[in-house]
């Protein structure tokens, strides 16, 4: 499933500077509905599980309370792609890295749940992952209530490296992010123009990092 979405910018800190460009987040926001395959301007769902859900996490327990509403695990509905708009918020920068919330907005009727961290990996043309899925960082996993028209962020951390010295992480032209909201095997797709993603890094080379949806559209700190 997709969705319409406008352009969005990125923030890119190059020289020591602190520079908007067409790539990784900032500005009008990305949405999701029913299209056909990345390098469009619209947001994609795909039913295949995997590629950006199979990344490492940096785990702690496993708690289900509430932070936004709990739910109980028994009573919880967990939004999916079709009820989810997908955006990133503005990003900012700081010692070589750029950080960046990935926005989840309930469409829906009804209310709805997340908890955990999204999967989230860059992708190419015709929906090809570029490297390593980001490093999946949980210590927790609040269960956020989500009613409709509330918005959920998760931090997401990325260096800026593939655009200052693609030869230093064998960087590729990216067309956007591969998102998996948690506990989907449905992917939505937010376009990027202008990014790229490193083909070198691991994912203990802390290149990208994603952490647990909190409550609110604009969280930027892990763990």
């Amino acid at each position: 499933m997709f969705k319409n979405s406008r352009g969005i910018r990125v923030g890119m800190f190059v020289a020591g500077a602190f520079v908007l460009a067409a790539t990784t987040a900032c500005s009008p926001q990305t949405s999701a509905t029913s299209a056909p395959q990345p390098g469009t301007s619209d947001a994609v769902a795909s039913s295949s599980g995997g590629s950006g859900q199979g990344s490492v996490e940096a785990d702690g327990n496993s708690n289900t309370q509430g932070s936004s509403g709990s739910a109980g695990s028994s009573t919880r509905q967990d939004c999916g792609v079709d009820v989810l708009k997908l955006t990133m918020g503005e990003s900012n920068g700081a010692a070589g890295h750029i950080y960046a919330p990935i926005q989840f907005t309930n469409i829906g009727s009804t209310t709805c749940t997340l908890s955990s961290a999204p999967g989230v990996s860059y992708v190419g043309s015709g929906g090809r992952q570029i490297g390593e899925p980001a490093k999946r960082v949980i210590k927790d996993r609040p269960v956020i209530s989500l009613a409709p028209g509330d918005t959920a962020s998760a931090p997401f951390l990325f260096s800026p490296v593939a655009h200052m010295n693609p030869e230093d992480c064998g960087a590729e032209a990216a067309e956007g992010l591969r998102v998996y909201p948690p506990n989907s095997k449905a992917a939505m797709f937010l376009p990027l123009p202008g990014a790229m993603g490193c083909t070198t890094f691991t994912q203990d080379s802390d290149y990208a990092q994603v952490g647990v949806v909190q409550a609110g559209p604009n969280n930027t700190v892990i763990g």
